[in-house]
């Protein structure tokens, strides 16, 4: 495999190291958010691949006190960062019908207490190797206080002796889980107490010390049950000026934050919102991390590229932040990745077209079929109508006169312009909003529907692959991947030039189909989230397969709010399911056509399945369905979906030698 390859192979937080500090990007939106400005708790979203744990790693103690940074300010002391991804497994077992209804709650509580107490350990060590510019600070000889003695069992006197007492607590705990009736119940210590006790403890040790406060991140908090939540949820209730704790979940995933009384935690009152999905779909930041992480990846290989404008010591920083986000620097790091990744515009690719045989045959057919369905064809045809020298009104000109409408005019119109009469302000497939605007993406979907084996070169380029991931950066480094094993397989060399636009269309086509085959993996409902998948699929291929592209480039749907009563509980629970996941996104609507119908959201398929399906990744036009319709969809019978399939295209059905393929 080659070296530019395996630059993008490593795309989860959990397959790099807990020290981040040469792998987190500050991101564009960086000085927007506030984490640490007072002990209130941060809810952190994202949906698959937004970078939640990287996010969180960028916080905690194997990154703050790395040994990689020098000159280390105390001001870190004040904020410990402690990371937490509960062993889901292990939690499952600590259920009321196995321990016992109090038993299982206290369980869990000793379990985060020792989980974070390994963390503080090892952040206390971190800061006791780390280059402090105020000097070293011996942290591990501290003594504890009676009062933590105490809750350690007296086993514990100074801080280095911690460890040791974790690492055997743990087997305890883990011997009596699974064998409660054979092993003494261990006793049972609460993270809400031990931490700001330690804490204290050492703020008491030494000046510098001081301010000491933990922060814990709980990591997908989405995969423990109620009551394990609620525990979590008391603390967050009831903070400590030491101790805060933070949780990081899917969106969507949780909406209910109950706490083992009465209470909840209410948003504003007791927590912060950081929507990292949210605050990445932003189009300019995600294109300016998206190819600063390109840069870096390449950088971190050894591989040349030549932009002096990027510097990576700059990324690491929010201090460097407003370099950064200056216009000339995103110009040329951007422009750079553009370069190496570039794309045809729709202009270019219409000249393929034409000068493309198959793809130039079939726009000729489409014409032809359309001038037959008029009774046109003793006056025009089509191989005499395309012209080399009008690319886009001649691939236009093919959905034009496949409409049900009269094509004269738009014959007219383009028999003027091959004369070089048209082309004015007024002329119609020019003007601002007029046929090529509104057609020419969609007709060109269109014909490379027709042909599923060639590269389609509407997904190459990077400002493609950033419309087909975001908010999704690993969906990103996936295509950057797969584009660079196909342009430079077994090649080691230590430089890169500009990738083909083909290889980059290939390496969309089989991202798409790896993250379809992925999808049964995602959660409980996995097969039926791919059901949905294929089944929108189906509907968005049909209608692009419509030679008229009356309404071009369809890839959403929203449902009509006075018929959403009607959805069924099963439906609801796959629309949840594709939201959690992010096999949808649920978006607002902007685009409302009709006072009278009112869609409060557009639900969009994820568009890293667009070229699977081979249609549009722009939000252009979208599906109003009734409820009944959405749920033949998302939960009825492969024969009502095929005669719904055929309901939705019946205005204009897609060419019959294509029907065999959407299925």
């Amino acid at each position: 495999m080659s070296i530019l390859a395996e630059a993008f192979l490593k795309n989860r937080a959990e397959q790099l190291p807990a020290d981040v500090s040469d792998q987190f990007i500050v991101p564009p939106f960086f000085n927007r958010i506030s984490i640490f400005a007072d002990t209130k708790s941060v809810r952190i979203l994202g949906g698959r691949g937004c970078g939640k744990t990287m996010f969180i790693r960028h916080f905690c103690h194997s990154t703050t006190f790395s040994p990689k940074k020098l000159g280390i300010d105390d001001s870190a002391l004040e904020s410990v960062g402690l990371y937490l991804r509960p062993d889901t497994g292990f939690c499952s077992l600590m259920t009321s019908s196995w321990l016992g209804p109090e038993q299982s709650r206290l369980a869990f509580s000793h379990y985060v207490t020792l989980q974070l107490l390994a963390e503080a350990y090892q952040a206390l060590l971190n800061i006791a190797s780390a280059d402090l510019a105020a000097g070293p600070l011996d942290v591990m000889s501290q003594r504890i206080s009676p009062a933590l003695a105490l809750q350690f069992s007296q086993q514990v006197s100074t801080v280095g002796q911690l460890g040791d007492f974790v690492d055997l607590k743990l087997s305890e705990l883990d011997l009596w889980v699974r064998n409660p009736r054979n092993y003494a119940q261990p006793t049972f210590l609460s993270f809400a107490t031990v931490l700001p006790r330690l804490a204290e403890d050492l703020a008491r040790s030494s000046p510098r010390l001081t301010g000491l406060s933990f922060r814990a991140f709980i990591d997908e908090f989405e995969n423990l049950v109620e009551v394990q939540r609620m525990v979590i949820c008391d603390s967050i209730k009831h903070p400590h000026l030491r101790l805060a704790v933070h949780i990081a979940h899917k969106r969507g995933a949780v909406t209910d934050f109950k706490t083992s009384s009465d209470e909840r935690i209410v948003e504003m009152h007791d927590l912060r919102k950081i929507d990292l999905e949210e605050l990445l779909s932003s189009v300019t930041e995600f294109e300016l991390l998206a190819a600063e992480l390109f840069l870096l990846r390449l950088h971190l290989k050894g591989v040349s590229f030549d932009c002096p404008a990027f510097d990576p010591q700059k990324l690491y920083d929010r201090k460097d932040l407003s370099y950064r986000l200056t216009s000339d620097y995103r110009t040329k790091v951007v422009g750079r990745v553009r370069e190496l990744l570039p794309r045809l515009t729709s202009t270019d690719i219409a000249h393929e077209v034409l000068r493309d045989d198959p793809l130039k045959r079939r726009l000729i057919e489409m014409i032809d079929k359309g001038l037959g369905r008029h009774g046109l064809k003793k006056e025009y045809m089509g191989t005499s109508l395309v012209d080399a020298a009008k690319p886009r009104a001649s691939v236009v000109l093919g959905a034009l006169v496949n409409r049900a409408s009269d094509p004269s005019a738009a014959l007219h119109a383009f028999i003027e312009l091959k004369d070089d009469k048209g082309g004015g302000p007024g002329d119609p497939f020019y003007k601002v909003g007029g046929w090529v605007d509104n057609n020419l993406y969609g007709c060109l979907f269109h014909l490379y529907a027709g042909l599923p084996q060639r590269e389609n070169l509407l997904y190459a380029g990077f400002d493609r692959f950033c419309q087909l991931a975001r908010p999704s950066l690993r969906y990103f480094q996936e295509l950057c991947h797969v584009t660079l094993l196909l342009e430079f397989e077994n090649s080691d060399r230590n430089d890169i030039e500009p990738v083909s636009y083909k290889h980059q269309a290939q390496a969309a086509r089989q991202v798409s189909d790896a993250m379809f085959e992925d999808v049964p993996q995602l959660g409980l409902h996995g097969e039926r989230l791919r059901e949905m998948v294929r089944r929108l699929g189906a509907i968005f291929e049909a209608l692009n397969r419509r030679p008229s592209q009356s309404e071009p480039e369809v890839n959403h749907f929203s449902i009509d709010h006075a018929d959403k009563e009607g959805l069924s509980e099963d439906a609801l629970l796959v629309l949840k399911e594709a939201r959690t996941w992010s096999v949808l996104y649920e978006e607002p609507d902007t685009k409302n056509k009709r006072d009278y119908d009112v869609a409060q959201s557009d639900w969009v398929l994820n568009r890293i399945f667009a070229p699977r399906f081979g249609v549009s990744y722009r939000k252009r036009r979208k599906l109003t369905l009734k409820a009944t319709q959405v749920n033949t969809i998302l939960s009825q019978s492969s024969l009502a979906f095929e005669s719904l399939l055929k309901e939705l295209v019946e205005p204009e059905r897609a060419a019959r030698s294509s029907t065999g393929q959407l299925f």
